[in-house]
């Protein structure tokens, strides 16, 4: 098990984060209501159900899972006190902590936590944890504090899957029921903060809440107000009507980092958002994989992200930024080459045909796109930007009908989280984590054996395979990582993110967080 337990706590990659531009005081206060904007509201009041982007930094002040990861990437004791992984690696035990109480009052048990596991199992729910508990063969309660856990094989990164509410996060047993996946009300969750209301589209109400078992809240209140226009959040912010913004705009953060904007601090997720170039591999003009290359060849990183993002961004080649225990710099990617870009255009029959971009309104992606324009241009490539709403986009994007894109995408700890996902055979009609459509069997074959290796040395290796392959077959090129901005009035004090922008890390955020002018 020495090597299974070492893999494990190399999981973890770089983590960065910035404190606040001035030192917090010493002295918290404690009261008041926080008020924060944020980019769009919740979509049902389900915690197993869409749980990514926004959805789950709202739903982590609520919900914990049985582990987590601490702001420097190690994995650490949650609701879990203590767990212990068997000799053969397919039996994982926890020792549940004792006194937890939900919002509700009831105590936590080992009950609650195997109702959670197989409420997410049952395909019927559309739980978004389904495939990372995919591996589960059985969930048992040995007594009221002990849950026993069994994987159908070896699955080293598992116990990364138990550190994120994306999996699944404990509910009281029997709070929600079989099939149905849009409640009119949110089940009791175990977080410092519980559910007080919600009024779609207006506001969100959090209170604090008394009996947490952890850091208890220094505020009694969080109010998030869903802003989708970003330009309008920090405006809220800065004529009062909020205490506090995620994802400012890029030119806002620019002007606070050049002194330009006075009583407004800021705090910085650095990997955030990843960016990268999407092909549909099952469309009519990219299912020619030299026309993916020239592409790849085509494309200068620095510049995209310095002209959308104003040079915030960190530009990379793989699914790690530079520097992570898991950027292989032993592996061929595709470099900026023009003229290697206009052999293969050659190469693959292109006659200067249109080809459609599918973009986004009202996103950083409209500068994406106008640059790689440009770019393409540059080898003889023409493109024709196609710009939508959300709805629009969202839609052909499902259906697998477009033929390239901006895409985003997270910071994931461990490459089995970051490639497979992406690069598993799916359903070409129903675009949901492999949104490329790609599928190689050689590929899933790879996937598959990496999952279960617990030997570092042989995991690297076949991963090694996997991106060599991947550079190769190209059904995405990544372009870079990309921070996000948390900003806040002066009188804000003690937040702190993680680098993907949580609003309740490991032992930081919004319960940590106090103002030192309180409001009703």
């Amino acid at each position: 098990m020495k090597r299974l337990v070492f893999l494990i706590f190399t999981l973890v990659g770089l983590t960065g984060w910035v404190m606040t531009a001035k030192s917090a005081s010493d002295k918290p206060k404690r009261g008041g209501t926080l008020t924060m904007a944020v980019r769009k509201d919740i979509t049902l009041m389900n915690p197993l159900v869409t749980t990514r982007s926004t959805d789950r930094s709202i739903r982590e002040l609520m919900f914990e899972s049985l582990l987590g990861v601490d702001l420097k990437g190690n994995i650490q004791p949650y609701l879990a006190e203590s767990w212990n992984i068997s000799s053969d690696g397919k039996t994982y035990t926890f020792n549940l902590r004792k006194g937890v109480k939900f919002h509700d009052g009831r105590e936590m048990t080992a009950a609650d936590a195997k109702f959670s596991i197989d409420y997410t199992m049952n395909p019927k729910n559309g739980a978004y944890g389904f495939s990372n508990l995919s591996a589960v063969d059985k969930v048992e309660t040995v007594d009221r504090y002990t849950l026993k856990i069994t994987v159908k094989k070896i699955n080293p990164p598992f116990i990364s899957y138990l550190t994120e509410i994306t999996s699944f996060s404990v509910i009281p047993k029997d709070s929600l029921k079989e099939g149905i996946n849009k409640p009119t009300n949110y089940p009791p969750g175990t977080g410092p903060f519980k559910f007080g209301s919600w009024k779609p589209k207006q506001r969100m109400v959090f209170e604090r809440y008394d009996d947490y078992w952890g850091h208890k809240a220094f505020v009694d209140k969080v109010v998030l107000r869903p802003v989708r226009n970003s330009t309008i959040r920090f405006t809220a912010l800065r004529s009062g009507d909020v205490d506090m913004v995620e994802r400012t705009p890029y030119e806002w953060v620019k002007q606070l980092v050049d002194g330009k904007i006075k009583g407004i601090n800021f705090v910085k997720a650095p990997y955030a958002g990843f960016r990268r170039l999407i092909f549909n591999v099952a469309s009519r003009h990219f299912s020619n994989r030299k026309l993916r290359q020239a592409v790849a060849h085509a494309i200068d990183r620095k510049e995209i992200l310095e002209a959308a993002y104003l040079g915030f961004g960190d530009p990379t080649d793989q699914k790690f930024p530079h520097g992570h225990a898991w950027y292989m710099d032993d592996v061929h990617v595709p470099k900026f080459d023009l003229a290697k870009a206009k052999s293969l255009l050659r190469e693959a029959g292109y006659k200067g045909q249109a080809i459609p971009l599918m973009v986004r309104q009202g996103e950083d992606q409209e500068t994406e796109a106008t640059v790689l324009q440009a770019q393409l241009k540059k080898i003889g490539m023409k493109i024709k930007v196609e710009l939508m709403d959300y709805g629009a986009y969202s839609s052909r994007l499902r259906k697998g009908e477009f033929s390239f894109m901006f895409y985003g995408g997270g910071y994931d700890q461990d490459p089995t989280l970051a490639y497979t996902a992406d690069l598993l055979c799916g359903n070409p009609k129903k675009r949901a984590s492999n949104v490329a459509g790609y599928c190689d069997k050689g590929m899933d074959a790879m996937l598959k054996k990496a999952e279960v290796e617990i030997d570092p040395k042989k995991r690297r290796a076949l991963f090694k395979q996997i991106l060599t392959k991947l550079n190769d077959d190209l059904p995405f090129v990544p372009v870079g990582y990309v921070p996000r901005f948390f900003t806040f009035r002066d009188d804000v004090k003690g937040f702190l993110t993680d680098s993907r922008g949580g609003f309740r890390p490991w032992g930081s955020g919004l319960n940590y967080t106090w103002q030192e002018k309180t409001k009703p």
